[in-house]
């Protein structure tokens, strides 16, 4: 799955949970209709724009219950959702998602709820689309989940110690123990250039 896909998964998603009933509130009155139901009188000054709209509200998908193919997009978002191993990256996906799909800004819920800016939202969020597309992409029992703190840098003590192994040196240098002491010799290189030269001096002839 690409980025793109992953982003519409989870906003789809989100748009079948606003459409859960909230089991954490007492549950609503449905013995008794709300609604009112308007006459022909009602209706007669309305423009016919305003008449299609009212007779084809109940077929509104906000209104509309999930089916069975709502709830398993559901699922499968909760499921991938697991692949990201930082709760608050995790947060931040599904806080976006929400607000893409109608729900209370991101940025709003940025300030509000997490106490963070709006870029610090964005960063977790984008790196918990980057761990799922990882997660998809690798093959099987392959682990490549690269660190996703990328801008807290944390350089080694020694980071300025750099290893550089040379095979030349200078003549007025000694070798240590004499095991290098052979290095210097680039006869094979004369040689080489003699080889070349020589080939070069048959094929004119020829």
């Amino acid at each position: 799955m690409t980025v793109d896909q992953i982003k519409e998964l989870f906003i789809r998603a989100a748009e079948v949970d606003r459409k859960l009933p909230d089991t954490a509130r007492p549950a609503a009155l449905r013995a008794i209709n709300h609604g009112y139901v308007h006459d022909t009188a009602d209706m007669n000054g309305w423009f016919a724009e305003d008449k299609h709209d009212a007779n084809w509200a109940w077929l509104d998908p906000n209104k509309l219950r999930n089916s069975r193919n709502d709830m398993g997009i559901w699922q499968a978002a909760m499921e991938i959702i697991k692949l990201v191993p930082n709760e608050q990256h995790r947060r931040a996906l599904w806080a976006w998602a929400r607000s893409e799909a109608g729900g209370q800004a991101f940025a709003k819920w940025c300030k509000n709820v997490e106490g963070v800016s709006r870029q610090v939202g964005n960063y977790r969020k984008n790196a918990a689309l980057l761990q799922i597309a990882r997660a998809f992409d690798r093959k099987p029992l392959q682990h490549n989940d690269l660190p996703a703190d990328e801008p807290l840098t944390n350089q080694p003590e020694i980071g300025d110690k750099n290893t550089n192994i040379r095979v030349w040196r200078p003549d007025e240098s000694k070798p240590v123990c004499g095991f290098d002491e052979d290095l210097r010799d680039f006869s094979w290189a004369e040689a080489q250039a003699e080889r070349r030269r020589q080939r070069e001096k048959r094929k004119q002839a020829a």
